[in-house]
């Protein structure tokens, strides 16, 4: 059993490699088998058959093009354990599978003599047709959601409140991308965790508060505001296994941003908090440091604002926010997004 993230990346490794040797075995042996048969298939534009082939050909093409569009959300965005898994493995899984899939696309153009005249083989090719196509189909309804975000007059545009390069944990508007959003008054909200120039998020074994580059990291104000609340002396949670459920902000920092709009700064850590309630503060005014008290699994910053004041009011709605001219890295390069919105796994930066 893993005892730190240090392991568990180790075993999501494992599981990668192991997955892409797999993968990769069944695609060659997939080829093989086609050059081999390859004096028994031809293009189906140029064979005569039934509608029942015709009709499967095009169900599975179409299941293939929700798989090719399936990978990189599922892998890179709806996957929560991206931040802990190595990034070379996880990205030969992902080359691997599209790989496949662009394989299977050309070959829903070509059909073979068994699949026209042999029965059990076109049974065969219809229950993996229906299985495969439908499942892939059906995954795929999350790729539009995924990039969904508002926006409207009611957004509300902040600062950074870090400095220094950061990924969501989680963020964005669908469940699937944030779990905050199981719970109305963390609509939108962000989980924030630092990154170093490797794009990690922990050292040693990160079994250790002290492990996480997040821990003690500076926390700014990202707007004008006035203090509304502040809740502090909660300690530092044992990594993974910090379970609070009856104080889940831990210490934070409460903003009234006017216009029954008001931002919590959670999970901070205990006695670094240098405002007062009733302060008037002013954007980039250093606030607290980041920690690990509340409910927690490891060292982040997590930031929500709601239309209501009191945190965890059920009757609350959480509200969209952006943070202004950041530069953003969902998949392979930097970029600076006009409507710079995030969803998990996203890296950014000012």
């Amino acid at each position: 059993m893993e005892e730190n993230f240090l392991e568990f990346a180790k075993t999501y490794a494992q599981g990668l490699w192991i997955s892409s040797a797999i993968f990769a075995a069944l695609a060659l042996y997939r080829l093989y088998l086609v050059v081999k048969t390859k004096a028994h298939r031809k293009w189906i534009f140029k064979v005569k058959t039934d509608f029942f082939v015709y009709g499967l050909k095009f169900y599975f093409f179409l299941g293939l093009l929700a798989f090719l569009a399936d990978i990189p959300v599922w892998f890179l965005s709806v996957a929560q354990f991206r931040a802990i898994a190595p990034a070379l493995p996880l990205n030969i899984l992902i080359f691997v599978l599209t790989w496949i899939s662009v394989q299977e696309i050309i070959l829903c153009f070509t059909v073979s003599d068994s699949l026209i005249n042999q029965f059990i083989k076109r049974i065969l090719f219809f229950l993996v047709s229906i299985f495969c196509s439908t499942s892939f189909i059906l995954a795929a309804f999350i790729v539009p959601g995924t990039y969904q975000f508002p926006n409207d007059s009611t957004l509300v545009r902040l600062d950074m409140p870090v400095n220094g390069t950061w990924m969501a944990a989680n963020a964005g508007q669908e469940k699937w991308v944030n779990y905050h959003n199981n719970f109305a008054p963390q609509n939108f909200a962000i989980d924030l965790i630092k990154l170093n120039e490797e794009e990690r998020f922990f050292t040693n074994s990160g079994s250790d508060t002290l492990d996480f580059f997040s821990f003690g990291d500076s926390v700014f104000a990202p707007t004008n505001a006035v203090v509304y609340k502040v809740v502090d002396g909660f300690p530092a949670q044992v990594v993974s296994k910090g379970i609070d459920t009856i104080n889940p902000a831990g210490n934070y920092i409460e903003l009234d941003l006017g216009l029954n709009q008001f931002l919590f700064l959670a999970h901070l850590k205990a006695g670094s908090i240098a405002v007062n309630e009733g302060d008037t503060i002013t954007v980039g005014q250093f606030l607290a440091l980041a920690g690990n008290s509340g409910n927690t699994t490891f060292p982040h910053l997590h930031i929500h604002i709601q239309d209501r004041p009191t945190i965890n009011d059920t009757l609350a709605k959480g509200l969209p926010f952006l943070f202004n001219n950041i530069q953003r890295k969902r998949y392979l390069n930097w970029t600076r997004p006009e409507f710079p919105y995030l969803i998990r796994n996203d890296k950014f930066k000012k």
